[in-house]
């Protein structure tokens, strides 16, 4: 397949369609939101904060031009709530024909979940591996069901399986590009898996841009750095930015290669630990016992068997 697309067509229409984006209240999750219910989505937002939740509702709801948006409330990095979050979606809906994984952040220093767990690996990483295999039975009921994984194009090129959370060596941009590692090879080894099911399952890097994302930064001379750069054409606006997010979630199925990296409308090749499938199957098999997925139960295993039996 060759590595450019064409133009998504700006009006596609969504009437009708099912769309989940975590992180919506701010950044390029309240932008993604906004476009796609432009387009007639029906916006299932999931946020952290009741205040900036609604004000992001009432943003989307402004240019809405189909069902109103629906807001659940959810701290991700708790898995707890991402169960709750979850169910709370199923309940309310027979299918979901998009999930967007968006939601994400960064820390200065090392932090741990009420699980136990590194704040961002568990954040970035754990919570679009657990969400998504809890929503998967709703993302198949859709004729064409899509899964979105939002990461970066600086994800690091290393696994090292004793270091993922940061535990002999922590940095704000290591544990924040292990974490993007972590939502490349998910997104990989998950189209592997779901195969033959008519799901589509691709990652996307929105590319630099200008968003108040993990505090605005890291600190120090590093910080000072990003925020100079944040003032150069080569950071996009949210709004723009945005725009490849949304292309991936409504991108026809044939110029999408299943478990691809894209960013700006166009595929990357995947470099280092990226490309390895072994990586991917390790890392899926730490995450499962990271999130108590029991492997012979889960959604994603399910769905597996059912497509290489049909």
């Amino acid at each position: 397949m060759s590595t450019s697309s064409a133009n998504t067509d700006a009006t596609t229409d969504l009437r009708g369609k099912v769309v989940v984006v975590t992180g919506a209240s701010s950044g390029l999750g309240l932008e993604t939101a906004k476009q796609l219910a432009v387009r007639g989505a029906e916006i299932v937002m999931i946020c952290r904060d009741r205040a900036r939740g609604e004000h992001a509702r009432a943003e989307v709801a402004h240019g809405a031009t189909g069902k109103p948006p629906v807001l659940i409330l959810a701290d991700l990095s708790v898995q707890a709530e991402i169960r709750r979050a979850a169910e709370e979606v199923r309940d309310r809906y027979d299918r979901v024909d998009i999930l967007i994984n968006n939601a994400g952040s960064a820390f200065n220093q090392r932090e741990q979940s009420s699980d136990g767990l590194e704040l961002t690996w568990a954040t970035n990483h754990l919570a679009p591996f657990l969400l998504t295999d809890l929503l998967l039975p709703a993302l198949v009921a859709s004729p064409a069901g899509r899964i979105v994984n939002v990461t970066s194009e600086i994800y690091s090129r290393k696994l090292d399986l004793d270091n993922l959370q940061g535990e002999r060596n922590y940095s704000y941009f290591g544990a924040y590009r292990i974490s993007k590692l972590g939502n490349v090879l998910f997104t990989r080894e998950l189209a592997r898996r779901l195969e033959g099911s008519g799901m589509t399952t691709l990652s996307v890097s929105p590319g630099p841009a200008r968003t108040n994302f993990g505090g605005g930064g890291p600190s120090g001379l590093m910080g000072a750095v990003t925020g100079v750069m944040k003032r150069t054409p080569v950071f996009k606006s949210a709004a723009q930015a945005a725009q490849g997010i949304v292309w991936a979630a409504t991108a026809p199925e044939f110029e999408i290669t299943p478990g691809g990296l894209y960013m700006r409308r166009k595929q990357l090749k995947l470099k280092g630990a990226a490309s390895d499938p072994a990586s991917a199957a390790k890392v899926w098999s730490v995450s499962e016992q990271q999130t108590g997925v029991d492997p012979a139960r889960s959604a994603v295993t399910a769905v597996s068997t059912a497509s290489r039996a049909a």
